[in-house]
């Protein structure tokens, strides 16, 4: 479904990764309860291979995952230009400034410490999912202007 479609209400999808079922329980329930749609993936790799059919709206990562950790998840994700543009929030215990450096070097679009307040969680994952929106409407916008310039030049 398209988030742009005049008169229509869109629930955001919301994919959360992590490798722990109790963190996925209490963020599914958080984003539940403030209207999110939420997908889940225990690793990486499901991750990966979920997000290629199911293009979420915004992704929750975790840094320490078994088999594929979140900074690899994040490169790949930020390497295809399918999902380049997806906003991937890490939320982890890993609250070193090495850690968080190297999550914005790769395209993180923000990091999260846990534990986490809940309040803190939702009003940046409303951020974000209003900035990608709002980048999505201004290319098509655009998009919509330069065709009707071509055809303008056309005539």
């Amino acid at each position: 479904m398209n988030p742009f479609t005049p008169g229509q209400k869109y629930k955001p999808v919301i994919m959360i990764v992590a490798d722990i079922p109790a963190n996925l329980q209490v963020l599914g329930n958080n984003l539940d309860m403030a209207g999110y749609e939420t997908a889940f993936a225990t690793n990486g790799q499901d991750a990966l291979q979920a997000i290629d059919e199911l293009t979420p709206d915004l992704i929750l990562l975790d840094v320490s995952m078994p088999d594929v950790d979140g900074f690899e998840v994040c490169r790949r994700l930020k390497a295809n230009p399918k999902t380049a543009e997806i906003p991937i929030i890490f939320l982890t215990a890993h609250t070193d400034v090495e850690n968080i450096v190297h999550a914005f070097s790769i395209g993180a679009g923000d990091y999260i410490a846990k534990p986490f307040q809940q309040e803190e969680l939702l009003s940046r994952v409303s951020v974000h999912l209003e900035l990608s929106f709002s980048r999505r409407r201004l290319a098509e916008q655009n998009h919509f202007l330069v065709e009707l310039h071509r055809e303008k030049n056309e005539l």
